[in-house]
């Protein structure tokens, strides 16, 4: 709902894409400093339940600020007695209606951040280790079932459902978001009990410095082993493909939408945004059914197995969303585009499983021993060697897992900067070029942001091309006795994508 929301202020296309900024600006800023302050906490309350509670205040507070930034903007105007000079009463409001609606985004993104960080600590602290698949494995399911909720809400009419939540479908997404958050939160906070910080973590607090987690992400950067780093390119360039999907979508469909039926409709926004959210919850069913067939086909390769491997599914999967991003721009109906956005359902589950999966393939490789330990047949040890060595190639020694993965999640938010600069420049040459070839004409909006999501179709073709030089660790027999130790699926690691 952000982007068509933003736009409904009269904020130009432009002023979104760096709206957006935000989102990896608060997950690089709050995450790492919440982790690291919540580590050190000794309040009774526990180490994250005083971060969950604050920032889901503020969580709160941010979605109230953005239902009802017209509101908050028209109250403002008044009570500063402008209100009086009714020449421009209508723009002052709608100037401060803006300026509230921004900062709410903001506040919601930074507050959000703080909360996620504090809730993905828990899975960690809590259950033991051999509990820690089964908890992560629910995060990842409940995620799913979550979005396509989510979609679906956003789908149907909530004013007509809930007249007296509100006057706007904005105002009673807002409440019922509100609602779901305080209920299952806190169902977090009142059913976790968490440990107390033990006297030796506390002695190490002079060693343990929010700061020092950019010192050694800084280390990891220029440390990473040849594997590691050539997912990393291919992240890098994929998510510079995403992010505009993810911005732009709903209102790519909903301008379509807008074409056959006038803006003017006071119910035009609802129903436009709304064919928007239809497209995304057909796109969350398909991912959740492709995340759950695709895993199963590569690890049961029960036809074409030359070719369900984890390389291949990750560049298919890059291919497909790469040419369904560049057809984009010769879409001209809300049916084909919803039919676009649901295919992408498929790269979707690709891009949140086999990135994430190889990562753990490649932190368990390097951490296995060399040689077997006593117990184990010398028969098992080829096996450990060869698997080892493919991320023994360069000089990781001293990168812990969690390390790994930070700056794994670096060029994953990274490319959102870059996106929203990108974004707001395309869309300043676009309208330049519009307004000198049609002058007299109203061109269709919707050309302004195709142009956005074929630039994404071009990046993704160029991680097509770098998939091909991923390395895949050898697969292993399922009686092997290491196969539980170096099989790592998504379930198990915890990921962050900031938008």
């Amino acid at each position: 709902y952000g982007t068509p929301y933003l736009l409904s202020f009269e904020i130009s296309k432009e002023l979104t894409a760096l709206v957006w900024i935000i989102g990896p600006l608060s997950g690089l800023i709050m995450q790492p400093i919440i982790g690291s302050v919540s580590d050190r906490c000794n309040s009774s309350m526990g180490r994250r339940r005083p971060f969950i509670i604050g920032g889901g205040t503020i969580v709160c507070l941010s979605m109230l600020g953005i239902a009802y930034a017209k509101d908050i903007g028209a109250w403002l105007i008044g009570f500063s007695g402008r209100a009086n000079i009714p020449e421009n009463i209508a723009e002052e409001v709608r100037r401060a209606a803006t300026v509230v609606v921004i900062f709410s985004f903001y506040m919601l993104d930074f507050s959000l951040n703080a909360v996620q960080a504090s809730c993905r600590a828990l899975i960690l602290d809590i259950p033991p280790l051999w509990q820690q698949q089964h908890a992560n494995a629910w995060a990842a399911r409940l995620s799913n079932v979550a979005m396509v909720i989510g979609y679906f809400t956003g789908f149907v009419n909530l004013v007509k459902l809930f007249p007296f939540l509100g006057d706007t479908q904005m105002k009673v997404f807002c409440l019922v978001a509100i609602f779901v958050f305080i209920v299952t939160v806190g169902m977090t906070c009142m059913m976790v009990e968490e440990k107390p910080i033990s006297i030796d973590e506390q002695r190490n607090d002079n060693n343990s410095h929010w700061y020092y987690t950019f010192v050694h992400i800084w280390h990891a950067l220029r440390t990473l082993s040849k594997p590691v780093q050539a997912l990393c390119n291919v992240q890098f360039f994929a998510w510079l493909g995403w992010f505009p999907f993810l911005f732009y979508s709903t209102t790519w469909v909903s301008d379509l939408y807008f074409d056959t039926h006038p803006r003017e409709n006071p119910e035009s926004w609802a129903k436009g945004t709304r064919a928007g959210s239809f497209a995304l919850l057909l796109y969350a069913i398909v991912s959740v059914i492709s995340g759950i067939v695709l895993p199963w086909l590569v690890a049961r390769k029960l036809c074409c197995g030359s070719f369900f491997t984890m390389k291949n599914v990750f560049t298919a999967g890059n291919l497909l969303f790469a040419i369904c991003m560049l057809s984009t721009i010769f879409v001209s109906n809300v049916p084909v585009a919803t039919l676009i956005v649901a295919i992408i359902g498929i790269s979707w589950s690709v891009v949140l499983w086999i990135p994430f999966a190889l990562v753990g393939e490649y932190i368990t490789g390097t951490t296995l021993p060399s040689t077997p330990p006593p117990s184990i047949p010398t028969a098992d040890a080829p096996d450990i060697i060869t698997t080892s060595s493919i991320n023994n190639d360069s000089n990781t020694d001293g990168l812990d897992a969690g390390m790994v993965l930070g700056v794994h999640n670096i060029y994953i938010v990274c490319p959102q900067f870059l996106v929203a600069f990108i974004a707001a420049l395309i869309f300043r040459l676009i309208n330049w070029v519009e307004n000198d070839r049609h002058q007299d004409d109203k061109e269709p909006d919707q050309a302004n942001v195709a142009w956005v999501l074929v630039f994404g179709g071009v990046m993704s073709l160029i991680a097509t091309v770098l998939c091909r030089y991923i390395v895949e660790v050898p697969s292993v027999d399922s009686n092997d006795k290491y196969s539980n130790r170096k099989s790592t699926t998504l379930a198990q690691i915890p990921t962050t994508v900031s938008v």
